[in-house]
C-alpha cells in the first residue's frame, strides 16, 4: 500500500498516541514503517490494546486483510 515504498507521505499517517519528543526521540507516526533502515518505530504513548494508526488515502476506502 505504500508505507514501504513511501508513496504513503508521513503526513498521511496519524496516531491515537505517540511518545512526545522530549521522552523519546524518533518515536513519531511518520516511523510507522516495516524496514526502517534508521530502525525507528513509531511509540504508542500507553500500552493499550486500543491505540491505532490511521492512514489518510485520499479516498473513502475500506481495507481489509
Amino acid at each position: 500500500m505504500g508505507m514501504i515504498s513511501g508513496a504513503i507521505a508521513d503526513w498521511q499517517i496519524t496516531a491515537s498516541s505517540t511518545y512526545p519528543a522530549t521522552w523519546q526521540q524518533g518515536c513519531s507516526e511518520g516511523n510507522a514503517r516495516l524496514y526502517r533502515p534508521n530502525g525507528l518505530a513509531w511509540c504508542a504513548k500507553f500500552k493499550s490494546s486500543s491505540e491505532w494508526l490511521q492512514i489518510d488515502l485520499g479516498v473513502k476506502a475500506i481495507v481489509s486483510g
